[in-house]
């Protein structure tokens, strides 16, 4: 057995290696960032603990945490008032428990209104020597915004509203299995509403359906 310590020269290519990671996990955030920042979606980057940290807030997101008087952002940190505390709370634990590639929705409910947010952990591929290990995306979807959404696709291109829904369930999920789970549906029934709307809208892909709700939510 060697128990012989590391050379100068292999602990001066183990920092390097290290350094390597941290600069491409540092890339990739920023990638991420960046592209967050482009879109009208209200997005955050949460970092789950006591208080939740905010890693990055889209512009649309610190806009609309300006003037929610239950959930805010202060030094850095996401401070929920009593109403939407519980259930922001019971939300980051489920998506940590589901793990990446699985979205969780959950509804914040305040005496003005009822928000949807869409909580889903991001795959960074981080380890013990990178900044963060666990890394949240949260999505909000006002109520008003998500409905007049829904409007706006059945008029514009003559969907059912269980079409409508549907589509707007894959954008916040980003998951057929999940979306089926979540509403009492069999996978059968979401492709069938799901190859209607992209029928309808002349979209050819799920990703151009998303990317066509995304607009309609925005807008």
């Amino acid at each position: 057995m060697d128990n012989s310590t590391p050379s100068g020269q292999d602990e001066r290519r183990i920092r390097r290696e290290r350094n390597a990671d941290q600069l491409r996990w540092i890339a990739q955030a920023r990638s991420l960032a960046a592209a967050l920042d482009l879109l009208q979606q209200p997005i955050a980057l949460l970092l789950p603990g006591e208080p939740i940290r905010v890693w990055h807030a889209n512009a649309a997101a610190r806009h609309w945490f300006s003037s929610q008087p239950h959930l805010r952002l202060r030094d850095g940190a996401l401070l929920a008032g009593p109403p939407v505390a519980p259930a922001l709370a019971e939300a980051i634990a489920h998506a940590r428990v589901l793990g990446p590639g699985h979205a969780h929705q959950a509804n914040l409910s305040s005496p003005s209104e009822t928000t949807t947010a869409t909580l889903q952990v991001l795959e960074f591929g981080a380890s013990s020597d990178l900044p963060v290990t666990d890394v949240l995306m949260l999505t909000l979807h006002p109520s008003a915004s998500v409905e007049r959404g829904l409007h706006r696709l059945c008029r514009e291109f003559q969907l059912t509203r269980k079409e409508a829904e549907t589509a707007v369930g894959l954008y916040s999920m980003g998951s057929i299995d999940e979306l089926a789970r979540c509403n009492g549906k069999s996978v059968h029934t979401v492709r069938t509403q799901l190859k209607a709307a992209m029928q309808k809208t002349g979209t050819h892909t799920q990703a151009g359906l998303v990317a066509l709700v995304a607009n309609r939510l925005a807008a």
